[in-house]
């Protein structure tokens, strides 16, 4: 059936007529022929449109007589019976219902749209205008909250200050030991465990006692050499950096520790203000496995990054680490907290370079650079690369490492 047309819809009563036929109301009037409608190929006489509703006897003219008052728009489904209306839909595509009702759909979704772009501008001010005040409201509350956190940080930086107050449990500690237990270094432990108060006391009394127990080597700095584990400058952000080749082991990794702890003195020495933490690089080419066989003194240097030197080590990067040496890793790494494990990185000599470059002085990677260099070169002898052991005091002078 044509598009445009509209149809009776014949509501289950007898028709007069004895030949089906089907009355068509055009939306203007006209008169044509209708042919296609299933069995039926016969003229339809088309009377003059009127409005829906009204009775079909008031027509000027129609070939069917049926009493039905109720019309319906051209591919709208019916419940009727009538054989006539059935048959009537059966001509009538699916297709082409629903390509009616796709572009009726199509219009009211342009309508939304266009209505939708007419506000585009007045919602993206104010959209802008809320987001403009969720950033305030959210820059308020950081600041809020950062006052907060340094308010809590100062109290319980005041709380184990107050450890070592006569009549406390750490009073007992020698002045010595309690000298080190100021404002800068409890708040060090404050950071590092998170406002853990218990873990803080704890760490806090293990650090005096273990002051106490090198109250000579902290004083004198006197220490058997054990390797070039030595201060080479700083980073872009003035930390300290510190390298040492296990080529260069001169003794087992237990007589080494009071080295080591001289080193890390001397790093905090040339701490520039405002800077509280060093980068340490274990270069293990030419590791001697023999000298390292007892995982204990590495697991000690660890408890000490944790207790007395707690936030110390900014990064630790652990470069050509041999296949023989994982089952010191696997030993130790259990016993380190992932605050620290975050803190350490293994990487090839090739990226140990390029990470250099990145993050250290321009002198400073040069330097490094050229001692990993050096300590590969088959043709030097120990004695040829310890005449060259150089280190930066806190004047930022190139000295002998090793007096």
């Amino acid at each position: 059936m044509a598009r445009g047309y509209k149809a009776s819809n014949c509501c289950g009563k007898k028709a007069r007529a004895t030949t089906p036929t089907c009355v068509v109301r055009p939306m203007r009037p006209h008169t044509e022929r209708r042919e296609g409608l299933g069995s039926m190929s016969q003229a339809c006489e088309v009377p003059p449109w009127r409005p829906l509703g009204r009775e079909p006897s008031s027509w000027s003219s129609g070939s069917v007589d049926c009493d039905c008052n109720m019309h319906l728009q051209l591919g709208t489904d019916s419940s009727s019976n009538c054989p006539l209306e059935n048959q009537r839909k059966r001509a009538i595509p699916v297709s082409f219902r629903a390509a009616v009702l796709a572009v009726s759909f199509a219009r009211r979704m342009s309508k939304a749209s266009a209505s939708k772009s007419l506000s585009t501008d007045q919602n993206s001010r104010v959209v802008g205008q809320q987001l403009s005040f969720l950033e305030v409201i959210h820059s308020l509350s950081g600041r809020l909250s950062q006052t907060e956190t340094t308010t809590s940080t100062r109290e319980k930086v005041a709380q184990l200050m107050d450890l070592l107050e006569p009549g406390q449990p750490l009073a007992h500690f020698s002045d010595f030991a309690k000298e080190y237990g100021d404002a800068t270094y409890c708040r060090r432990l404050v950071t590092k465990y998170q406002g853990d108060m218990k873990k803080c006391s704890y760490q806090l009394k293990q650090a005096l006692i273990w002051r106490e127990q090198h109250k000579e080597l902290l004083t004198t700095r006197r220490y058997t050499q054990a390797g070039d584990y030595r201060v080479l400058g700083a980073d872009l952000a003035g930390r300290p950096v510190l390298y040492m080749c296990m080529k260069n082991q001169l003794s087992s990794m237990g007589q080494a520790i009071d080295h080591i702890i001289v080193c890390m003195l001397q790093s905090i020495d040339n701490m520039p203000a405002g800077v509280e933490s060093a980068t340490h690089i274990w270069d293990l080419h030419g590791m001697m496995i023999y000298l390292n066989l007892n995982p204990t003194p590495l697991i000690q240097i660890l408890k000490m990054a944790e207790g007395y030197f707690a936030e110390r080590m900014h990064e630790l990067i652990i470069t050509d680490m041999p296949r023989m040496a994982t089952f010191l890793k696997d030993a130790a790494w259990p016993v380190v907290p992932e605050k620290t494990r975050n803190k350490i990185k293994f990487m090839t000599p090739e990226q140990s370079k390029h990470n250099m470059q990145i993050h250290f002085a321009p002198e400073t990677s040069l330097r490094i650079a050229a001692c990993m260099d050096q300590n590969r070169d088959q043709k030097l002898s120990l004695e040829d690369r310890q005449r060259t052991w150089m280190r930066v005091d806190k004047h930022g002078e190139l000295v002998p490492a090793f007096l």
